[in-house]
């Protein structure tokens, strides 16, 4: 009998090399996946990161300085302390001037000065999300609150509202021509200056309807308190 030799294709077929193919692309695809789903988590995990962070450092910022405020002894009484409740965009947007002897800003500008002039707010149209902050030295009894070197505390700050402690409730508002009235027809003995301010600030995270509220709570050592009575003995 005569042998046949069975001849060997080394090469690959079409539809081997489509299946090759076909496999590759679905390995390619899973792994890209997975790749571009840790880039997105740790993308969001890193403006999450950064939202709270920008919260922290402001509100703590903010917490030190509103809690160094005081009255001027020489200084006219609901002009010292002056907070203003406002909205802009649907949002609150308040305004806070003081005398403190706290300025983190101040104390870097200004060598010599035990005493600044603050005020904070938001920015609006062009300069909307900005947290601004005027401040400098106090000196001024007849005029405080002039013109005032303006610096950025913080960006992506949608809201600012600021809620004052009278002792017996939270108000919206301090001070001012329209407060010190009020006061004055009031049978109830007020502060000069508030015992404790609540900061409550919004910062807009991109991707989210909503922004993130943070709040926090100071108070105001140098508030002079009510005198108590002294009990009469028999």
């Amino acid at each position: 009998m005569q042998s046949h030799r069975e001849e060997k294709n080394d090469g690959f077929t079409i539809i081997e090399i489509l299946i090759a193919v076909a496999m590759a692309a679905m390995i390619l695809s899973a792994v890209y996946g997975a790749y571009h789903m840790i880039v997105k988590t740790t993308m969001n995990y890193s403006k999450v990161s950064d939202v709270y962070q920008t919260a922290r450092i402001t509100l703590d910022s903010l917490a030190k300085e509103i809690g160094g405020a005081y009255q001027p002894l020489f200084g006219e009484e609901g002009k010292m302390f002056v907070g203003v409740d406002e909205w802009y965009g649907g949002m609150e947007n308040d305004s806070l001037s003081m005398v403190t002897t706290t300025s983190i800003k101040g104390g870097e500008e200004w060598i010599g000065y035990d005493s600044y002039e603050v005020k904070y707010y938001l920015g609006r149209g062009t300069k909307d999300g900005f947290l601004f902050m005027e401040t400098s030295p106090y000196f001024d009894l007849e005029e405080p609150f002039g013109k005032r070197e303006e610096v950025i505390l913080a960006e992506n700050i949608r809201s600012l509202d600021f809620k004052y402690f009278n002792g017996i409730d939270w108000v919206d508002t301090w001070g001012g021509e329209e407060a010190t009235a009020n006061a004055a027809e009031s049978d109830e003995d007020m502060p000069i200056i508030p015992y404790g301010v609540k900061i409550t600030i919004s910062i807009g995270v991109e991707g989210e309807k909503k922004p993130k509220r943070f709040s926090v709570v100071t108070s105001l050592p140098m508030t002079p308190r009510p005198e108590e009575e002294e009990e009469v003995e028999e």
